[in-house]
This record gives C-alpha cells, structure tokens and sequence, in this order.
C-alpha cells in the first residue's frame, strides 16, 4: 500500500466511527459525562488501534479463501445469515443518517428536503465503491479533525482525568466498531504488516484526539441535547456546530451507503442496479426523524456491533494460533 492508501484507508475507518452523535458530543456525555477525560482518551484510541485488527481479520479471510478452507454448506450458510445482519445494520445507519441530515436544516419543507438532497448525492456518490467513500472521508475527516480542534479551544477545560468507568469504555467501544470493521476488513486482504501497523497508529491518534476534544467541549453543555451546538451558539459560531455535526453524518452516511452497496452487488453485479436501489432507500428514509429513529435502531445495531467485535478478536486468535502452528511445523521439518 502506498502511503495515500495508507491515509485513505484511515480516514474510511475514522469517517464510519465519528457519525453525528459523535459529533453532536451526545454520544460522548452519554458514557463519559460523570467522569474524567481520560476515558474517552484511551478508548478513542483503543478505537483506532482496533483497525489493525480488523485489518489483520481480513488478511486472514484471504489466506483461508485461497487455501480453500472457507467452502462448505454449513459455512456457506452461516456467511449468508451474518452478512444478511449486517447489511440490515447499514441500512438502518443510513437512513438514520438521512434522517439526520434533513434535521441539521431545520423543520421547513425547504430545509428538510435541503437536507436530504444533499444525503441523497452523498448516497450516489457513494455507491461508485471505495474508492468514491475514500475521496469523500480523505477530504472531510482533516476538516472534521479541525473543527473539533477549534471547539476544544473555545471550551472553558474545566475537566478533571479522573474517574475512569472501563466497562463504559468497552460498551462504546464495542457499539462504534461495526461500520468501520466492515469497511476496513477489505483493506486487509492488501495490506502488509506495515500498512497494518501504520494504519492502525494513525487512526489511534487521531481518534485519541477527536474524543477528547468533542468530550471536552461537550463538557461545557453536558444537559444539552446537542452540546457541541450549544457550545456553538454560546460563542457565535452556531453555523459552525452544523457544519461539523453535518459532515460527521456524511462521512458516516458514505460508509453505511457503501457497505450495503456492497451486499446489493452480490445479488445483484450491476452498478446501475446498486445505485438505483441505494437511491431508491434513501428516499424511503425521507421526512425520518432523526432522535427517534437512534433510539429505534441504535440498541439493535450496538448488540450486532458487540457480536462483530468478538468474532474479530476469535478470527485474529485463530490467526495468530495458525502463524505459531506453522512456524512450528516449520522448525520441525527442518530439524
């Protein structure tokens, strides 16, 4: 991988994970409120090392396909029914992202429908496959990165390190993790355990600093339900907390759009057919409220997220335990 891939494929990764509750520092208040910011430290970059190992799931998956240890009807089958989970995920992500995108332009029939125009050439964007979602995460998450940077500033500070709560890091961790295993998995199957390494490094510090930073700020709102925003307004910036909240839905938007363009495709090979029905989804998602469809969806897509994240940590086991009995294996013969 060059080292443009190397950034594209990080900024994927971070785009899926910082989607509008992120941004909104909702989210953030949510697990980390009633402690200090030394959790949300360490799990964002407990976040982004967690590339590496979704990276690592997909070299794995290649080696197995090409050795032929990924046929069979019962493995066949359980493939169907866990990807058929997962596309339902990104579905539910990206009308849920839809949905908040016409929010972030108000209640007006212009400003919604403003707003889903926008998610809707997002979508179709989108639908042209990684490359497309690279160009759009690359070119919005630095922009994201220092808007957050900017707020942080304009925030009083006025928190503490401590308490740390792990079980709250876990959960968080383990509910962000889905859209951006699914994308980053793939990058795998190309990468070298240097791409792997640098990939992972550069998502841990960057999503290190975009948690502390939204935690930070939010600090200052904590009973808002959109403190970013309100920290935005109380400082004459309120335009401002809707841009960062918007392109926190559109990088998250172009992941989900996609992944799911992606499960269409196996279906059905046609790029046209993929962009119609990505199209056509979307739509259906207009006029959705937003808050209500997060605590619809949310709860389901966290408990599959959880599942996902444990059948990664199981698949990296099996591929260590694979390079140690080769290796072995290997040193005998020889012996």
């Amino acid at each position: 991988m060059t080292a443009l891939e190397r950034v594209r494929a990080a900024s994927v990764y971070i785009g899926a994970i910082v989607g509008a509750g992120f941004a909104t520092g909702k989210e953030i208040i949510l697990f980390f409120g009633d402690g200090g910011y030394l959790a949300p430290l360490v799990t964002g970059a407990a976040m982004g090392l967690c590339s590496s190992l979704f990276l690592c799931v997909g070299k794995l998956g290649a080696q197995l396909k090409n050795e032929g240890k990924l046929g069979g009807r019962a493995i066949s089958i359980a493939k169907i029914v866990f990807y058929g989970i997962i596309e339902i995920c990104m579905l539910l992500t990206m009308t849920t992202m839809t949905g908040g995108m016409q929010n972030i332009f108000g209640w007006t029939q212009t400003g919604r429908l403003t707003g889903f125009l926008i998610a809707l050439l997002c979508v179709a964007f989108s639908s042209a496959g990684a490359k497309a979602v690279g160009r759009i995460n690359l070119a919005l998450v630095p922009v994201l990165f220092l808007l957050l940077a900017l707020l942080f500033f304009k925030s009083s500070k006025c928190v503490e390190p401590l308490p740390f709560d792990t079980l709250k890091s876990a959960n968080y961790l383990s509910m962000n993790m889905l859209l951006g295993g699914c994308l980053t998995v793939k990058d795998g199957e190309r990468a070298k355990g240097k791409d792997i390494a640098a990939i992972g490094i550069v998502c841990a510090v960057v999503l290190s600093a975009m948690t502390f930073f939204v935690y930070v700020a939010a600090s200052d709102y904590p009973r808002s339900d959109m403190p970013i925003y309100s920290l935005c307004r109380a400082c004459g910036l309120g335009a401002l907390g809707a841009v960062t909240t918007g392109i926190a839905i559109l990088t998250t938007l172009a992941g989900a759009a996609k992944s799911l363009g992606d499960g269409i495709y196996a279906l059905v090979p046609s790029k046209t057919a993929v962009t119609s029905a990505l199209l056509l989804l979307t739509l259906a998602s207009y006029g959705w409220d937003f808050t209500e469809a997060v605590n619809l969806f949310y709860p389901f897509i966290a408990a599959v997220a959880s599942g996902v994240f444990a059948l990664a940590f199981a698949a990296l086991a099996v591929y260590a335990l694979s390079r140690r009995i080769k290796k072995f294996s290997y040193a005998r013969k020889k012996e």
